[in-house]
């Protein structure tokens, strides 16, 4: 044997008497290893909702509710996700301290009246990612803003209204509670403009129940043959099937359209591809704090069919429009745009931006607003349930 091989060997040797000096064990240190990761427990997210209507009463917090739900399912049981319900603006921090001290790091602010509270308290909460429903940005390092552009589903709605009315006077029962009402309701106004350029749309503002079926009387005793429903409550759609008026949805309905034969179409939003994008950053450590806008073009803001009450060529109508307002090839907001009192407020070469139309606090002519309806809402006693 050589001398070289004798080197090696020796070296060999020394290095496999190290290894049993320091007591390390080449298979025993592999086991003890794969024991570990196999004893490594997974690190669950707690999410915390905070509601403004009640999870289990339909219309808009239901269905945010049941979003989370879905979402919640396909992240391998790495999320779990808690809420509080008819919380009253004023208890907004109060639920964010339950949520908190129940273990939630990310908290979802589900209503955009929480806005101006939620500003006003995020900087005391450094500790706690927010997602703020109802601002395009919040200015604040721990807040992700995510708006939507329900306006675009109002757009279209507002076509198939006017399309679809003899009188020529289309009403909407509106819900301050809800986002964008301006933006909303201008939309859906230039859309019925579209078909009918006198056309007038008439406005009633409303939130429980017994106040939407005061709105909606008042809309039909002023001639307007179809309705638009945009309200927390889905008791405006129950309502306007009761009386006989053909509607607007603005909720999914998905589940049960049978059950309207009066509704016309409607728009709606879809968050679950949202909320789980937002979940698998948490899982991941990834978060993205830009501000998001759901919009047709990315799935959030979807719309109908057109249902068999609506008239023919109704459907011919949304396949030529929906495409065109997804892609941005017609833009609702550009032109130029008066107020009701005939004061041009955007010139003919003008295209507003998101952030001018989420400002906007006037109505297009051609809105007549003939009364809010809401009452004072004594704010109910909340001992902060946290539910899963």
């Amino acid at each position: 044997m050589t001398s070289k091989w004798l080197k090696f060997i020796a070296i060999i040797l020394c290095c496999c008497l190290a290894i049993g000096f320091s007591g390390c064990d080449g298979d025993e240190d592999l086991s003890s290893g794969s024991s570990s990761n196999e004893e490594e427990e997974v690190k669950i997210i707690k999410v915390g909702y905070i509601f403004h209507g009640g999870a289990d009463e339909g219309g808009f917090t239901g269905q945010i509710n049941e979003q989370r739900k879905s979402a919640a399912k396909y992240c391998s049981g790495k999320i779990d996700t808690y809420y509080i319900d008819h919380v009253a603006v004023a208890d907004f921090e109060s639920a964010v301290k339950a949520l908190y001290s129940y273990g939630c790091e990310v908290i979802v602010s589900c209503s955009s009246v929480y806005t101006n509270s939620l500003s006003s308290i995020a900087g005391r909460y450094m500790n706690i990612d927010f997602i703020n429903y109802g601002a395009i940005s919040m200015g604040t390092a721990n807040v992700t803003s995510y708006v939507e552009t329900y306006y675009q589903g109002a757009y279209i709605g507002g076509v198939l209204a006017a399309y679809n009315s003899v009188t020529e006077k289309i009403g909407i029962v509106a819900d301050d509670d809800m986002h964008g009402i301006y933006p909303v309701v201008n939309a859906a106004t230039l859309g019925m403009q579209r078909v009918f350029k006198n056309a007038e749309m008439y406005v009633a503002g409303a939130t429980k129940d017994n106040e939407i079926e005061q709105a909606i009387d008042a809309l039909i005793e002023r001639g307007c043959d179809v309705i638009m429903c945009y309200t927390e409550s889905k008791h405006s759609a129950d309502y306007c099937e009761k009386r006989g008026v053909k509607f607007i949805g603005g909720l999914d309905y998905s589940l049960s359209e049978e059950d309207y034969s009066r509704m016309i179409m409607y728009f709606y939003s879809k968050r679950d591809s949202f909320f789980l994008k937002r979940f698998k950053e948490l899982q991941y450590d990834e978060w993205d704090r830009l501000p998001y806008m759901g919009t047709m073009a990315n799935g959030i803001i979807n719309i109908s069919e057109a249902l068999p009450c609506a008239k023919d060529e109704s459907q011919k109508l949304i396949d030529y429009i929906a495409p065109l307002v997804a892609s941005g090839q017609l833009y609702i907001f550009s032109g130029e745009l008066k107020d009701t009192n005939g004061k041009v407020r955007y010139m003919q070469k003008d295209i507003l931006s998101e952030n001018e139309i989420y400002a906007l606090n006037w109505y297009v002519q051609g809105v007549n607003v003939i009364g809010n309806y809401r009452q004072p809402h004594d704010s109910a006693e909340n001992k902060f349930e946290v539910k899963s």
